[in-house]
């Protein structure tokens, strides 16, 4: 396959058998460090030594398996990030079962689809408001055991459910041990199903080599060990959170505290970071950006986000904006960015602290894995981290893994010489009337990479004369320069209608526009949606992609409006903004 090539020459060297070996291991020669940090009812974090955590994995193991549960069942999680989830998933890939986590914010149509997808035999669930949502869903007839950890008195009389503190009691571990003896490298021990931005979430199945690859190949690259901290609330159910910051705590010796602010409330965030201190901290864009946002407001908060035991922050899902970036490099603490998929583990490649950081520029590969980009561009990923397929669904799979070992990622991009490129997705291109191509995810980049009042965008144009935009606005940083002209009232419609507003945007997109060069790239016509993305509208996944689909649907429109297209509401005119030809 011809294309243009690029890998690690660093050797992966031997990879650890499982992760209930891995786990064994670290408890033996840790037992006395703290694992895991987790606030309890009384407001204060409690630290679970090594010693005691692997004990419990091993007591719910044994449990499992006097449930009946055996090698490749699979075995649902519906639960936002708690000690319970992570003892509970340790332990069905410890004795050989397959883990499945699903999102905590999914409503019941969502987990009917993936408990019945993925076939689940038992779930567990953290209390009665999970429980009555995975009751509602026809794939909870077939469940034999439901585990519950609050409320279990309410459910006293359905012989399904369990406590999960009755899981917790020492059992005779030797059947815990055997099954743990039973298990290969090669063996499924996860099925994290994707966002799905198009079409059905599909079920990726990931290997326990899949997963102890990738920490083998961190272990080359990072120096992360006892005495680091992480602070978490990236989703466990996700493959940045649940995989490569879960992952990489457990197998370095990191401290791994779980944030209740779930990454939604910032103050809550705040005080857990000035009490943690983390020493990493992985993130999505826009927690960054409200990071330093405070910081710029605050000296306390900056001075306490900026501690000198913070090490390196980690970004992913979107390209950091280059004013939130740039203020990171004048603390002295570098911003490292990487790429990657669910089916990759998730980590392909990574940037290095000391190189220059460029706008969808994603590092190189970690050790073990290859990198191919095609002559059409698209990105191929061949290593130990490459998914084993897609859950019941071997159309699918062959769709995207080859005869030679190839994934076929759906990504476009270029080889530079700082590393892979990230131009956009196969489906995020295309063509305007006059021929030329266009990558929404470029002009989408360009657009929010250095602004602070457009937080996302989603470009339009297929089959027009230019390119227009849908703006979701950074409510944060418009709040504050609206205070700052003595601006008062809500962010609401009469205020994005104000001149002033009007004239902000304007040049926000005209500036924007500058770094795409060609001026069939450049923003035309746009609109400033009065409201940022969610994800309960739909708009964001759990991961905080925009699901292009369902923007386009719901402001169907405005896009009509942007191109004057028949049976447009001529009403919407005053809710257009109209640039130049040149994009000016």
């Amino acid at each position: 396959m011809r294309g243009t090539y690029m890998n690690n020459r660093i050797p992966l060297g031997k990879v650890e058998a499982t992760i209930g070996s891995m786990l064994k291991k670290r408890a033996s020669e840790w037992g006395r460090h703290i694992v895991l940090k987790e606030r309890k009812h009384d407001g204060e974090y409690f630290g679970l030594r090594w010693a005691d955590f692997y004990a419990r994995i091993r007591c719910v193991g044994s449990a499992l398996l006097s449930m009946g549960v055996r090698k490749g069942d699979r075995i649902a999680v519906y639960s936002r990030n708690t000690e319970e989830m992570l003892i509970w998933e340790l332990a069905v890939m410890s004795v050989g079962a397959t883990s499945v986590p699903i999102f905590a914010g999914y409503y019941p149509p969502q987990v009917d689809y993936i408990l019945g997808h993925a076939e689940a035999e038992v779930v567990l669930v953290p209390d009665a408001g999970q429980l009555e949502k995975v009751l509602q869903t026809e794939a909870q007839k077939r469940l034999r055991k439901i585990v519950l950890v609050h409320d279990v008195e309410r459910y006293r009389e359905d012989p399904r459910v369990v406590a999960f503190d009755d899981l917790l009691e020492p059992a005779d571990a030797s059947a815990f041990e055997k099954a743990a003896l039973s298990i290969r490298s090669q063996d499924p021990c996860l099925i994290m199903y994707t966002s799905g931005t198009t079409g059905t979430p599909k079920g990726v199945v990931l290997t326990q080599h899949n997963i102890l690859s990738q920490q083998r190949a961190l272990s080359h690259v990072w120096n992360v060990g006892h005495g680091d901290v992480f602070l978490s609330y990236l989703p466990w159910h996700h493959s940045f959170g649940g995989l490569f910051e879960r992952f990489t705590a457990l197998a370095s010796g990191a401290t791994l505290c779980i944030d209740d602010s779930y990454g939604k409330d910032l103050p809550r965030l705040l005080h857990n970071w000035k009490e943690v201190r983390p020493t990493h901290f992985f993130s999505v864009p826009k927690i960054f950006q409200a990071l330093v946002t405070e910081a710029r407001l605050d000296s306390e908060t900056d001075l306490a986000l900026f501690h000198p035991k913070l090490k390196f922050v980690f970004t992913a899902a979107a390209p950091l904006p280059a004013d939130c970036s740039d203020y990171f490099a004048k603390k002295g603490v570098p911003v490292l960015e990487g790429w990657g998929l669910t089916e990759t583990s998730p980590c392909v490649t990574l940037t290095s602290p000391d190189m220059e950081r460029v706008p969808s520029v994603v590092g190189r590969p970690i050790p073990g894995v290859e990198v191919l980009v095609t002559e059409d561009r698209e990105i191929l990923v061949r290593g130990p981290n490459v998914m084993k397929g897609y859950f019941n669904d071997p159309e699918r799979t062959a769709q995207v893994l080859d005869d030679y070992g190839w994934f076929h990622t759906g990504d476009v991009g270029e080889i530079t010489p700082l590393g892979l490129r990230i131009i956009c997705r196969v489906d995020g291109l295309f063509k305007l009337n006059n021929g030329e191509k266009v990558s929404s995810m470029m002009v989408e980049n360009a657009l929010t990479a250095t602004s602070r009042f457009i937080e996302q965008a989603v470009a339009v144009g297929m089959g027009k004369d230019f390119i227009g935009a849908l703006l979701f606005p950074n409510l944060r940083n418009l709040r504050s320069w609206a205070q700052e002209r003595q601006i008062a009232g809500e962010l609401d419609a009469a205020f994005f209608a104000r001149p002033d507003v009007h004239q902000l945007f304007r040049d926000e997109v005209k500036h924007q526009n500058e770094k795409l060069g060609a001026g069939y790239l450049r923003v035309k016509a746009f609109t400033v949606l009065p409201r940022e993305l969610t994800l309960e509208s739909g708009e964001l996944t759990p991961s905080m992609k925009v699901v292009r689909r369902r923007v386009l649907e719901q402001h169907e429109d405005l896009v009509k409006a942007i191109y004057q297209e028949n049976g447009y509401d001529t009403h919407l005119d005053d809710r257009i903004t109209r640039l130049t030809p040149d994009g000016k």
